[in-house]
């Protein structure tokens, strides 16, 4: 599993402009969440049914016949409860690791400076928790 701390890195040394199409940066990001495949964020158990996983990788709830929770891929993982479009996201952290100004990065994406400043905030605590591998809570999020 990649840390947290590499997302903006790594976002940087994979964009190209088919990441602008929705289901080319879904599948990145979750492939980046998810490197050893779906499994119930619950139970652990992997997701086996062709439905379920269509449903994981479309970002589509998913229902755990074993602990009976329902999740989306993003369930547990640093985006858990994203209020944006990923592609926004993907293109968001390009230009903090190009060092845009959170302003012009906010008129561009028509998103709030306030957002900027949130999502800024996010990846450089979770770079010290990736540096800092004693806090507990550093292992329950995935990385992109």
């Amino acid at each position: 599993m990649q840390e947290a701390q590499d997302f903006i890195k790594s976002v940087f040394e994979n964009f190209t402009v088919e990441l602008f199409d929705e289901r080319v940066c879904r599948e990145w990001i979750l492939n980046k969440l998810h490197p050893e495949g779906a499994f119930c964020p619950g139970c652990g158990e992997p997701i086996l049914s062709e439905r379920c996983l269509q449903n994981f990788w479309s970002l589509k709830r998913v229902f755990c016949k074993d602990c009976k929770k329902i999740f989306t891929a993003l369930t547990g993982t640093m985006l858990n409860g994203i209020q944006m479009d990923l592609r926004t996201l993907f293109v968001m952290a390009v230009f903090l690791q190009l060092g845009a100004d959170r302003k012009v990065i906010a008129k561009l994406l028509k998103i709030h400076p306030e957002t900027i400043r949130f999502w800024e905030m996010k990846f450089k605590a979770w770079e010290a928790m990736g540096k800092d591998n004693t806090s507990d809570g550093a292992e329950t999020y995935k990385s992109l």
